[in-house]
């Protein structure tokens, strides 16, 4: 073989860069089958041929340059080559490639023609080149030149004709196409300039490096829109990478235990791809014996030679672990070893990517089929489902006929339908019948950890480990029975105890978790009650518990009515006071073996626990706890900040998100939760609340319904609520838009509470205090229902890389727009501001497509309704809108167009856009239509404004500069339409328009209140005094206004009214926690108005509040003398009265 000389080194290169860049396998194929300058000519015959009967014939002769310079760079290449380089057909064959997917549609045709001729100008004569430059150095390091920027050129197009749209409209999509060509072409035109003169090797490296630079920078903002879109990816499809599971095992793994199967020459056999053995391997055995420690020492075996990708199942989240999770995981695992596969998973489709395990397992055999030797390991395969370990293995299957570098190891029982699946296509091992010399391994070591905590003598150390030397015979392959055996032996007191044991060990796991379970049965009362609703709280637990929600939960008395939440167990030993069946993992508390939950929940066994009863009892800990006070929305930060460090609200988080679902579970089974619904009522309803949807029947308790019709509601809307499609999107930051969906205070609570947890755990100083009662994972998603709101990180740069591609739900509706048709933006008006800037193009450009609206697709459909719709082209939208297309856009582009027509200012355009089946207007547009600051665009909005828009109208209207507008708002809200079919108007409570949002928003902002008064008084007559009392203590909240307390006040409203009757929370106790001017100022008015401050020397005095006794700094008096002249002068106005009559 010829040696290879520097310049096919680089062309070889370029080579490969090009072959990885198509990232398909099937296109490369078909861009080598033409090798020569003749196999290209048949293919231009052919499509002559054929074109031109049909009159489609489109100027092939304009190829003519390009094959000649082609030619010319071929045979200066070939001298350059060894004999047996195949890197000449890369000339010749995506040109025949590139002919043959664009003859398809005439337009694209005819564009890569004008592409093709473009480049082929680019070209010098390179007969000339090689007369010019004398030496073959030379000679080389320009070709390559040219080389590398034909494969490029070749790349780029024959990637963007593999898009599957058949019907593209290139006036539209192909101008930022053509500018890649564009650069390449103008690259190729510099390096031929430097063949028209004397140049020398510097000249030639400096055109390299402006390439190389060049491309650098393409290369890097590539990686980075990759980069992004992946993260983005993952965090929205948020899999389980098994890592913390595997660390835990690795953690706990003896060494030595795996060294038979190492040995093993089924295993090696296995191991070794060459080999024509069967590709699967089963690790098969009884339960406990070991099979997941063993796959984890398997697994970082492995990983160190081999790509390897794992699931570890794990019976804790079998409610949550189906196929398609675990195809996921393996999914992104092999994404994370490899980047070259990210862009393979990332250009998919994210919505069957997150439903679909068929297209899933799919994508899986699309990236292993590339990516070389793949070993797949899957232990607890038996912990599944059948119904899902049935589709994992069969999508496992095909994935493996496919793909011959793949070999799978499975561990798992010997279940009847794993075992019709793996008996004829994998080499089986039973691990319990090879296990004994580990378990001996393991058994020694831990009696070592034991003896040396002791610090018994050498006696007592001989004769303990001559008791527990039949332990690993006895085991029977078994390592959880050695294991549970030796815990045990480690909470035991003292020898005697441990010599007790020893002499009569169980005879097998059954007999010993009968032992420990008989030892809890046996306890003393208190004892034996706390650890079975331990165990039971454990077994039944939608979500493993921490051990700091499993002390709180413990704390609370369901059978007793608090009026403060109760303060949580603290440093509770739960393995010493359950015995080894339970451990603590990560802060989780769990069972060592899912076979412990089959133990206890059956009711073969004396004194079992009831599941059924375990799940009530958990829901009425949750209830109970939520109906305790924790709800109190009159807490000001610090108090709730006070709270969070005393431990209040370790089960807050766990308690808001999962009632619900046990309520569920439950359901038709018991009907003692009533008083506890019937209290969480009364004690946390939303005043807010304004979701007048009638609720999806989730829940359908007809005794409840008609004996608690309010509480039958509360449950149904707040199931409503955790099932709401929109709530992946909630979040801190965007609460005032959804919190009051809840009919509960539980989620705005929620919001404050993890608000102020962010603050606390911001200064360093307070993060010990805080982790005590909430562990390590104190940095919350500050998305509500991700799992990493409940299960938080323990960085902030953790969560922060989680939540960066998390909240951006407004993805670009290009569907090639990278990165952003994937990772999206974090509001609608920056996506639409996107749009406009990047999709938006010139009106010439969309002429051709303005003649053929039904030959149209979505995608092309878009730009040039944006276009007419800013040219207020009312005629030719109107036929696009009735034109097929037009009936398949999306209403999110109806909503984009409809805001950009009211920005232009067209409200004919913007009736228009209102699709024809539409009953209520987008919020978002009428919003827009206000902010336009038009009274004709006003007039539109407020008559087609639903009730439900009323909140967020008064707020806007309250902004706006145009009196006049504003009048008519106060005019359409003091006499609201009649409800109308037509419309779906319905008359609404008064309340709406006054929510605490409002008054946050004016606070200090004269205008507005001084507005807000004068509707207020138009109101007199209207507003109940219990609507005005609640406004009375949301301005104590939020603003402190005294123009519009004084206005209440001279309406009627109740001056002591109060939301909690119990509790005295009126205006003044509001103010009274506040220590701000305003608060002052409001305090003194109400009481020099009558206000009640409470019975002195009790705990209902509001002297005692922070804002009472720090409100000397405003006025000048403190609270008693502040009471004591508000007496004196009451006095004296009754002597003058008194007098006067």
């Amino acid at each position: 073989m010829s040696a290879i000389n520097p310049a096919e080194q680089v062309l070889q290169e370029a080579q490969k860069l090009f072959r990885r860049n198509l990232r398909d396998q099937n296109l490369y194929a078909e861009s080598v089958t033409a090798k020569t300058a003749t196999d290209v000519y048949d293919t231009i015959a052919n499509l002559q041929e054929t074109m031109a009967p049909k009159g489609q014939l489109r100027g092939l002769g304009r190829l003519t340059p390009l094959m000649d310079r082609l030619s010319e760079l071929s045979a200066a290449m070939e001298a350059l080559l060894s004999p047996e380089s195949d890197l000449l057909a890369l000339i010749w064959g995506p040109i025949k490639a590139i002919l043959l997917r664009s003859s398809q549609n005439m337009r694209v045709f005819e564009k890569n023609i004008e592409m093709l001729s473009m480049i082929g100008d680019a070209f010098p004569h390179f007969v000339r080149i090689v007369q010019r430059f004398l030496t073959d150095d030379m000679i080389g390091e320009l070709l390559t030149l040219f080389y590398q920027e034909l494969l490029e050129f070749y790349c780029i197009t024959l990637v963007f004709l593999r898009r599957k749209s058949s019907k593209m409209d290139f006036d539209i999509v192909w101008p930022n196409h053509k500018k890649n060509v564009e650069i390449i072409a103008s690259n190729l035109k510099r390096y031929s300039a430097l063949t028209t003169t004397e140049k020398d090797f510097l000249d030639i490296d400096e055109a390299r490096e402006a390439r190389n630079q060049s491309f650098k920078s393409l290369t890097q903002e590539e990686t980075h829109n990759e980069r992004a879109k992946y993260l983005g990816l993952k965090a929205r499809v948020s899999p389980d990478l098994y890592d913390r599971r595997l660390s835990f095992l690795r953690d706990r793994c003896v060494p030595g235990c795996a060294e038979w199967l190492l040995r093993d020459a089924k295993f090696n056999s296995w191991l070794d791809i060459s080999k024509t053995t069967l590709s699967w391997l089963w690790l098969q055995g009884i339960p406990g014996a070991g099979k997941t420690y063993l796959a984890a020492m398997v697994i970082d075996h492995m990983r160190k030679s081999h790509r390897t990708l794992f699931a570890l199942v794990n019976h804790i989240n079998k409610t949550s672990l189906t196929a398609l999770s675990v195809i996921q995981s393996l999914l992104f695992q092999a994404a994370e070893d490899d980047k070259e596969l990210r862009p393979i998973l990332v250009e998919t489709k994210e919505r069957e990517l997150h439903g679909n395990t068929e297209h899933a397992a799919g994508l899986l055999g699309t990236l292993l089929a590339t990516a070389g030797e793949t070993y797949i390991i899957i232990d607890g395969l038996d912990e599944m489902e059948e119904t899902e370990r049935k589709i994992l293995l069969n999508h496992l299957a095909e994935i493996s006929e496919s793909s011959e570098a793949l070999r799978i190891l499975i561990c798992s029982r010997v279940e009847h339908d794993i075992s019709d699946m793996l008996n004829t296509k994998a080499m089986s091992i039973r691990v319990n019948d090879r296990n004994h010399g580990s378990i001996q391994v393991y058994v020694d070591h831990r009696t070592r950890s034991l003896t040396a905590s002791r610090e018994f003598d050498s006696d007592t150390e001989s004769e303990l480990f001559s008791l527990i030397s039949p332990l690993s015979a006895k085991a029977n392959g078994m390592f959880l029975y050695a294991r549970i055996i030796v815990d045990n032996l480690e909470q035991m007191s003292s020898i005697d105890e441990i010599r007790s044991e020893l002499k009569a060990l169980p005879n097998d796991l059954t007999e010993a978790y009968h032992r420990i379970f008989h030892r809890i049965n046996t306890a003393t009362p208190a004892n034996r009650k706390r650890c079975r609703r331990i165990l039971g709280l454990i077994g039944c637990a939608t979500t493993p518990m921490t051990i700091f929600e499993m002390e709180h939960a413990l704390a609370v008395d369901f059978e007793k009515e608090y009026h403060d939440p109760p303060s949580p167990l603290e440093n509770f030993n739960f393995v010493k006071s359950c015995g080894p069946i339970i451990e603590v993992v990560e802060e989780t508390v769990q069972f060592v073996h899912f076979t412990v939950q089959e133990y206890i929940f059956s009711p073969e066994i004396d004194s079992y626990i009831d599941r059924a009863k375990a799940v009530h009892n958990l829901a009425s800990t949750l209830l109970a706890y939520l109906g305790s006070g924790v709800l109190d929305m009159d807490l000001d930060d610090e108090e709730i900040a006070d709270n969070i460090v005393r431990g209040k609200y370790r089960l807050f988080e766990y308690a808001v998100f999962h009632w619900p679902t046990l309520i569920h579970q439950l359901h038709g089974k018991r009907r003692s939760h009533e008083d506890l619904l019937k209290r969480l009522v009364e004690r946390g309803t939303n005043f807010e609340f304004g979701n007048y949807e009638t609720p999806i029947r989730h829940y359908r308790d007809e005794q409840v319904r008609k004996n608690m019709p309010q509480v039958y509601d509360m449950v149904c809307h707040t199931f409503q609520l955790h099932l709401d499609d929109r709530r992946w999107d909630w979040n801190w930051r965007n609460s005032d838009s959804w919190v009051n969906f809840d009919p509960l205070c539980t989620m705005p609570m929620l919001v404050r509470v993890q608000e102020s947890l962010e603050r606390l755990v911001s200064n360093l100083g307070r993060v010990a205090s805080v982790q005590r009662h909430y562990g390590t994972g104190l940095f919350r998603c500050v998305h509500m229902f991700c799992w990493r709101n409940l299960r938080g990180f323990r960085t902030h740069k953790e969560r922060d890389a989680h939540t960066t591609n998390h909240g951006r739900p407004w993805k670009c509706t290009i569907p090639d727009c990278d990165p952003f048709a994937t990772i999206g933006f974090s509001s609608r008006s920056k996506r639409d501001d996107h749009w406009l800037k990047h999709h938006l193009h010139p009106a010439s450009q969309i002429g051709a497509a303005l003649d053929n609206f039904e030959s149209l697709d979505i995608a092309e459909a878009q730009p040039i309704l944006f276009r007419l719709v800013l040219e207020d082209r009312i005629d030719s939208v109107r036929t696009l809108l009735s034109a097929p297309v037009g009936k398949k856009l999306k209403a999110e582009i109806f909503v984009s167009a409809r805001n950009l027509a009211i920005r232009e200012g067209s409200l004919d355009m913007t009736k228009l856009l209102a699709p024809k089946d539409e009953k209520q207007v987008p919020e978002s547009v009428l919003v827009s239509a206000v902010k336009k600051e038009d009274i004709n665009f006003a007039k539109w909005a407020i008559s087609r404004a639903a009730t439900g828009n009323w909140t967020k109208l008064m707020t806007v209207m309250l902004s706006v500069k145009s009196d006049e507008i504003y009048a008519l708002w106060e005019h359409y809200i003091l006499a609201p339409p009649q409800p109308s079919a037509r419309q779906g108007i319905i008359s609404a409570p008064l309340g709406i328009l006054f929510k605490q949002t409002l008054f946050t928003r004016i606070k200090g902002d004269v205008n507005k209140e001084e507005r807000l008064k004068h509707t207020l008084i138009e109101l007199k007559g209207r507003l109940s005094e219990d609507l005005m009392g609640r406004i009375l203590l949301r301005i104590a909240r939020t603003s402190c206004s005294r123009l519009l307390t004084e206005t209440l006040l001279s309406l009627g409203a109740p001056i002591d009214y109060a939301e909690d009757r119990k509790r005295r929370t009126t205006a003044l106790r509001i103010a009274s926690k506040q220590t701000t001017r305003e608060a002052a100022f409001l305090m003194k008015y109400l009481l020099e108005n009558g206000a009640s401050p409470g019975r002195h020397s009790t705990c209902d005095w509001i002297g005692l509040e922070k804002g009472a006794k720090e409100i000397v700094q405003w006025l000048g008096v403190t609270w008693d003398e502040l009471l004591d002249q508000i007496i004196k002068d009451d006095n004296v106005r009754r002597s003058v009265e008194a007098s006067r009559s």
